[in-house]
């Protein structure tokens, strides 16, 4: 029987740097107004408005600024209570995340724990255990350190043959102990929470948006729910990740990621879709960049040490960002994380949306694993029964 939320929550030792490092600014403030809201609406607010101008990932600033991001915001009652509850809130919503998705209305989720005890705790083993349990209970599955796991979004186009997309969704973790510490880029208000976000479907919603407006425009219909973006293609999204990169926190040990320098000879590199690249990124590796923990990776066993500065045993990757442009063959990430892959309409046999070729694909995408099999989230998607919260 795993360990409740509950329980992992009452064991968590508070962390005497923080006792004697306060938290910035904008972190107190925030996490004041959370902890003090007394509706859902005004604690999304707070978290709308922190993730707006602190959020150090410009996608998240984009998705929250525009409406695109929806939430889960688990009160210090509701970790006070039993798992079942907390699954089945943590279900309601990522229900409803996927309906608004199907539609283009919405591209991220976080999952937040709102506690100050979370907050405040010292990063070790019992923050590990309580951050694997939480995302146990999103995911449906067990979860390790230092694997990549991930959502899934679908968006429906209104055509007469229902063309749909399905991307992979990154699912990344944040805390409010990373304030001040090495990891700072990963720091939210309030607690622990769990982030993903799409860069593919807000691309292909702000496509999918811009054409409906014309079309209601050109018929003379009342104006729909349309939201615009600056991201109007992948290669927007390239100069948008890399200046995310390029300004990453400077903290006590300098910043976790950086761009690279483009090589000298850059023939063997996928060509750049954006020439020239903007004066800010001129001489920068359009592929590749550093970075001291790996930022698809789920729970960076990193995160969960007491370290403030980065230890000198860390090694330094290098991560990629050619899952935004590059389509050859070999690069999978380009068509499960960028493009889209194309699925069919989900005939009355329920079978699978994905080719039994591309399934195969996905599976040989290294520690990568979905969160659910393809028939249960048919069945979430379209109102049937999910399977019940497993003790396992």
């Amino acid at each position: 029987m795993p360990e409740s939320i509950r329980d992992l929550v009452s064991a968590l030792p508070v962390d005497p740097w923080r006792v004697q490092t306060p938290f910035s600014a904008d972190i107190v403030a925030a996490s004041t107004k959370l902890l003090a809201a007394q509706s859902t609406q005004d604690r999304e607010k707070a978290l709308t408005e922190w993730l707006a101008d602190y959020q150090p990932c410009l996608f998240g600033r984009i998705a929250v600024k525009l409406g695109l991001m929806h939430y889960c915001i688990l009160t210090p009652a509701e970790l006070a209570g039993d798992d079942e509850t907390i699954y089945s809130k943590i279900k309601q919503e990522r229900l409803v995340w996927h309906k608004a998705g199907w539609d283009g209305h919405k591209s991220g989720f976080v999952i937040l724990a709102l506690s100050d005890k979370i907050a405040r705790a010292q990063p070790g083993e019992e923050t590990k255990r309580l951050a694997q349990r939480l995302c146990q209970l999103y995911l449906h599955t067990e979860v390790e350190l230092d694997s990549i796991y991930w959502d899934d979004l679908r968006l429906q186009f209104p055509v007469p043959d229902k063309t749909s997309l399905q991307w992979r969704v990154g699912v990344n973790y944040f805390c409010a102990q990373g304030d001040g510490r090495w990891w700072h880029d990963h720091r939210i208000p309030g607690g622990m929470a769990f982030s993903m976000n799409s860069v593919g479907h807000m691309v292909k919603s702000r496509a999918l948006h811009e054409a409906m407006q014309h079309l209601e425009e050109k018929v003379g219909l009342a104006g729909g729910d349309w939201v615009k973006s600056k991201l109007e293609s992948l290669n927007d999204a390239l100069i948008f990740a890399m200046r995310t990169i390029d300004k990453a926190a400077d903290t006590i040990s300098g910043r976790a990621t950086k761009l690279l320098a483009a090589p000298e000879d850059t023939s063997a590199l996928p060509r750049c879709p954006v020439e020239p690249l903007p004066k800010d990124l001129s001489g920068k590796n359009h592929c590749k960049y550093a970075g001291y923990y790996h930022t698809d990776v789920t729970l960076p066993s990193e995160y969960f040490a007491p370290d403030v500065e980065r230890p000198a045993s860390t090694p330094r990757l290098e991560l990629d960002f050619t899952y935004l442009f590059d389509a050859s063959v070999s690069n999978l990430d380009y068509f499960t994380m960028g493009a889209g892959i194309p699925i069919r309409d989900i005939d009355s046999s329920g079978d699978s949306p994905l080719s039994e070729r591309r399934l195969k694909a996905m599976k040989s995408a290294g520690r990568t694993m979905s969160v659910a099999d393809v028939e249960r989230y048919i069945a979430t998607l379209y109102g049937g029964d999910d399977s019940e919260l497993q003790d396992s």
